[in-house]
């Protein structure tokens, strides 16, 4: 009964530890970590609500409760969790689709609540299924090409109101991002100055300030500004588009109630959150233990995730994720512990609860100029100019993905880059390294490309290496298929370099072995580990070889290759050729020295 506690409670333990190790010097980087953070947080929190479209409220909302539970959870020290511009982007693309926001208000804010829900659902399930370490097949290429879209899709859906134009009734033929930026360009007969005059000023302030040091809090300074300015001239909603009131006040207890048929309809938008949203929270957290030399457990973060998504839907929330921005300024500006991300919320409330009422002040151009210089940062033009020169593969992933977010769903655009990283890790994959290794008397093992000749040895000794899964099952058969139409008697095959094999491949060695034994030959294995003796004797293959023509990996380098080489020649009745390499093969050969 102890030790199924002790498992239950095994994902609530982070905080516990943190508190066991607690001290006065870490409360106080801690506290003013989190005091750093928050003047960053505010603006963001309210830039990426109106990205989801909903109020600003419903972004501080999710910073306050998400910041605050995400932080005791995340197997991360220092991961600030809350609204995102890629997770804000994804919810007006699922969302939308149902119904837009000036159409029905009260449904829209339904609907965003139950993708919260669905979301965090969805992780809990991946976390309760072991699945956490699953990221680490999606390239970087594919977060980079996503990022870069979304930087483009927040910086095209901002500019009607940078620009201060009236864009409602218009409409364009023209896909995706084609078709906002024609409908910009026809609205620009009503240009606003006063917009454009704000915006500028705002991207000046942020940038200037971040010039100086990326500790100021630029964006907010520059909000405010903007706001002061706004009520010093005496500008109205009739002459600026200004932000609506926000009502002083928490979140109360919400059941996110939706019908069946809406509920469905936002699955796939839910399950591409929850696949984006552990993504950027794993790239995060590691991106950031790397400094700090901290342990990240993937399958962590998604119940961390995960259960805070789940929770904080029932509290007017939207979905969430680690911010790398917030999680990178919180470790910059010295915190110690996950405390220093509780205190953020803390302060966002505090900066909420003060402020509020003054929000009314705000311009929408101001929080849209944020909102670029966001845009431009989500841009990672030096990965992907290095990938650009080092390799075609992963460019054409990340310009696909990037393509895809700009002319199709956001939802599907994450699929089709998940897809293809999948696809090229199995491309890679299924590469067999299968070498032929000569051993010199009383010198090294020489590792060389298979070649015409191979098969033509009454001995040949192979070494694989990497994953024998299905994938590479054909051009295994095909190889050995090719040697056992030569001379040779004995093969042996070396499996100390090799990481799994699966039943297809230990198919390809039963009918590879049963082809030898029928010609008078025999396939030894060696650099057998434990692990695979068993697999071999379950599937039968260990009968089928004979227990004397397999042997286990240890006793040295080599040793169970050379005690393979000896078998060999007892089997073969005679010496085994190693009377060194001709010109061409030595070109290309791989010396081990044992």
């Amino acid at each position: 009964m102890k030790l199924k506690l002790s498992i239950l409670g095994r994902p609530f333990q982070p905080p516990l530890h943190s508190i066991r190790h607690y001290s006065w010097r870490k409360l106080r980087r801690d506290l003013l970590a989190g005091l750093t953070v928050s003047v960053v947080e505010v603006p963001q929190a309210m830039a990426y609500a109106i990205i989801a479209g909903v109020p600003p409220q419903y972004g501080l909302y999710t910073s306050i409760i998400q910041g605050a539970v995400g932080a005791l959870l995340s197997s991360s020290e220092h991961m600030t969790t809350g609204p995102t511009n890629t997770q804000s982007l994804l919810i007006a693309s699922a969302a939308k689709r149902i119904v837009m926001p000036d159409a029905d208000p009260a449904l829209y804010l339904q609907l965003v609540f139950a993708l919260t829900a669905i979301k965090g659902l969805f992780q809990l399930t991946f976390a309760a299924a072991s699945l956490g370490d699953l990221v680490r097949y999606v390239s970087r290429s594919v977060i980079a090409g996503l990022t870069a879209g979304a930087g483009v899709l927040i910086f095209v859906g901002q500019l009607p109101e940078f620009l201060g134009v009236q864009t409602a009734g218009r409409s364009s033929p023209l896909w995706g991002v084609a078709g906002r930026l024609a409908i910009v360009v026809q609205s620009l007969p009503t240009w606003n100055f006063r917009a454009l005059l704000v915006g500028f000023g705002v991207i000046a302030v942020a940038l200037g300030m971040r010039w100086i040091s990326r500790l100021l809090p630029g964006a907010l300074t520059a909000v405010v500004l903007s706001a002061g300015a706004v009520w010093a001239a005496g500008w109205t909603g009739g002459q600026l588009h200004l932000i609506d009131p926000i009502p002083r006040g928490f979140p109360s207890f919400h059941v996110p109630w939706v019908s069946l048929d809406h509920a469905r309809m936002l699955l796939g938008g839910a399950l591409a959150l929850a696949v984006l949203g552990m993504l950027e929270s794993v790239a995060i957290a590691k991106t950031i233990a790397v400094q700090s030399g901290e342990r990240i457990s993937p399958n962590q973060e998604f119940f961390a995730q995960g259960l805070n998504n789940t929770l904080t839907s029932f509290f007017q929330c939207i979905p969430g994720s680690g911010s790398f921005t917030r999680s990178a300024l919180d470790y910059a500006a010295g915190a110690e512990t996950r405390f220093a991300a509780v205190f953020n919320a803390v302060f966002v409330g505090t900066i909420f609860w003060l402020f509020a009422p003054l929000a009314g002040y705000i311009p929408k151009a101001s929080l849209a100029a944020v909102l670029f210089v966001i845009a431009y940062g989500l841009i990672d033009w030096r990965h992907m100019l290095r990938v650009a020169r080092t390799s075609r593969s992963d460019t054409a992933v990340c310009l696909t993905t990037f393509a895809a977010t700009l002319l199709a769903p956001l939802e599907y655009a994450i699929f089709i880059g998940i897809f293809l990283s999948i696809a090229l890790y199995l491309r890679r994959a299924s590469r067999l390294h299968l070498a032929e290794m000569i051993h010199v008397p009383g010198g090294p093992f020489v590792e060389v490309p298979l070649h015409d000749r191979t098969g033509q040895k009454s001995v040949v000794f192979l070494q694989a290496e990497g994953e024998l899964f299905f994938g590479v099952a054909d051009e295994l058969q095909d190889r050995l298929a090719a040697l056992s139409r030569g001379e040779v008697r004995v093969v042996v095959l070396r499996l100390k370099r090799t990481h799994s094999i699966d039943s297809t491949v230990l198919d390809v060695l039963e009918q590879f072995a049963r082809d030898l034994r029928d010609r008078g030959g025999h396939l030894i294995l060696c650099g057998v580990r434990r692990e695979l003796m068993g697999v071999l004797k379950a599937y039968g293959l260990l009968d089928l070889l004979g227990r004397e023509n397999v042997f286990e990996t240890g006793g040295g380098v080599f040793a169970s290759a050379k005690q393979a080489l000896a078998r060999a020649r007892e089997l073969a009745g005679r010496s085994i050729d190693t009377d060194g390499l001709d010109a061409e093969l030595e070109k290309e050969a791989v010396t081990y020295e044992i």
